[in-house]
């Protein structure tokens, strides 16, 4: 069994991975990483995809304030925007009072307040579940699915999608992508990156008009469960938003640590 401290180091551990495969859809993409931060440059203007995280504790302001002045200065010299993703057991309580007014200095602002969990195993299913057709990210078709379920659930461009997960060279890296169909309707996505131990889950997302109906929870145990049986780990991390919360801890997943998102625009 994992403990606390470990879990949360395999949830670390897998979304820095994640974030990481941005920076090698395009040639220009670039990863920065020393003294406990980590950059990713995806080779795109948008915030998106571009982000700076912590790697490690910090207790200092002023080395806070000197870490986003780096990150700013980067960006600014690709005249990109940028977003952090502040995993909160890494900065003290006191601290964390500071962080938004430094970090709304640079232009960022808080997008969400979400929630980094752990499970060691999927509880059962508690409901009868929809049938569903599944498909993994492969044809181009699929892709422009994958986007187009994506940018309607998070409301934002369809661009902005296409231009990472469209790309069909994302794909031959370590991440796999699902497509659930519902007919011929393209309805929920989900992304699972198997590394370090864990299986890390990402980029689940059902289109508005039929959540709530088990699209996602079906999507979810699916693409997880095709990579256990691929990989044979059991154990998973993700990062939930607020509301999904209720979600997850019927899967199973309990809470590790907070995680906040500061985003300068799309």
């Amino acid at each position: 069994m994992f403990l606390i401290d470990q879990q949360k180091d395999l949830l670390v551990a897998n979304l820095l991975d994640t974030m990481r495969t941005f920076a090698a859809v395009r040639a220009e993409g670039e990863v920065w990483e020393e003294d406990g931060l980590l950059c990713i440059y995806s080779g795109l203007p948008g915030a998106v995809f571009n982000s700076v995280l912590l790697t490690k504790p910090l207790t200092d302001e002023r080395e806070l304030k000197l870490k986003l002045d780096y990150a700013h200065a980067l960006f600014n010299s690709r005249r990109a925007r940028w977003s952090l993703w502040l995993i909160e057991h890494f900065v003290t309580p006191q601290l964390s009072k500071r962080v938004l007014p430094l970090v709304e200095c640079y232009g960022p602002k808080i997008l969400l307040r979400g929630t980094g969990m752990f499970a060691a195993q999927l509880d059962p299913p508690a409901r009868t579940l929809p049938s569903l057709e599944l498909h993994q990210v492969q044809s181009p078709a699929s892709r422009f699915d994958f986007c187009h379920v994506m940018a309607v659930a998070f409301h934002t461009p369809l661009a902005t999608f296409l231009d990472v997960y469209h790309a069909s060279d994302y794909w031959k890296g370590p991440m796999h992508g699902f497509v659930a169909y519902s007919g011929n309707r393209a309805v929920a996505t989900v992304c699972v990156l198997p590394a370090h131990g864990v299986l890390g889950l990402y980029g689940v997302s059902v289109l508005p008009d039929v959540q709530r109906k088990g699209f996602g929870e079906r999507t979810i145990r699916f693409a997880l469960e095709e990579l256990m049986r691929q990989t044979g780990i059991h154990a998973s991390v993700l990062e939930s938003s607020e509301v999904a919360l209720g979600l997850y801890r019927r899967l199973g997943y309990r809470e590790l640590t907070g995680l906040s998102v500061y985003n300068e625009g799309r």
